[in-house]
């Protein structure tokens, strides 16, 4: 079964699930336990949230992370076991100097969030000018990347 993450959520489950989200300016924090088969993903769309007590945590770098994790251990993945990779982050629109590019806002935030909460990113696919679909395997934590009609695996 596929569990399909929609923009600003969080998804978590277990092998032998996969879990899939289709990304454009939007960065995917993908956590896997690698032990438990317990993975997740947050489909961040905007770096920072300012309210502490966010109802949609999953939308702000700052704010999914640590219910990422929480919601994983529920489940029983350990925070020390987790591996971490990024995707998407696209400069989905022309920009210019007025414009903010909030692909790279959303990449830099990520992994900042990712570095304050002790992780490591393991691997990314990150930027470029277009949408990416990810699917996260939750039998080997692979990461399947489709950008239009080229695939690879992270």
């Amino acid at each position: 079964m596929v569990l399909k993450v929609k923009m600003g959520d969080i998804g978590v489950a277990k092998s032998p699930e996969s879990i899939e989200t289709l990304l454009g300016s939007c960065v995917a924090i993908i956590l896997y336990d690698r032990g438990k088969k317990i993975g997740g993903v947050a489909h961040v769309m905007l770096p920072k949230s300012r309210n502490s007590s966010e109802k949609n945590p999953g939308k702000y770098a700052n704010t999914a992370i640590p219910e990422l994790i929480n919601r994983m251990a529920k489940l029983g993945a350990r925070k020390d076991k987790l591996t971490t990779k990024l995707a998407g982050g696209a400069a989905m629109f022309k920009c210019n100097s007025n414009t903010i590019d909030v692909g790279k806002k959303n990449i830099e935030a990520s992994r900042e969030e990712v570095k304050k909460m002790g992780l490591r990113i393991a691997s990314e696919d990150l930027g470029g000018d277009t949408g990416r679909t990810i699917t996260l395997s939750l039998k080997d934590g692979s990461v399947l990347v489709r950008t239009g009609s080229e695939l690879k695996t992270i």
